[in-house]
């Protein structure tokens, strides 16, 4: 009896131990997340700016487009 009243209190603080990780994973997660969105969207509005200022050339234009848009599924 006390042995499975032991393996039980080892089960259960693992179990939070478990959630806690998650918990805290989570936030750090979305950060990431928020932090690529922000360097992705500046990355386009860059290269849309030196189109049209005429600094790269339509199919330079086209390129670069087209790679930031494979590493990023929002545009």
């Amino acid at each position: 009896m006390r042995q499975s009243m032991v393996l039980l209190v080892l089960v259960i603080a693992l179990g939070q131990w478990g959630c806690e990780f998650i918990g805290r994973s989570a936030p750090g997660s979305g950060a990431t997340a928020a932090g690529y969105d922000y360097y992705s969207t500046r990355r386009m509005n860059q290269l849309e700016e030196d189109y049209r200022a005429e600094r790269i050339g339509r199919r330079d234009y086209e390129m670069r487009k087209g790679q930031l848009e494979m590493g990023y599924i929002v545009y």
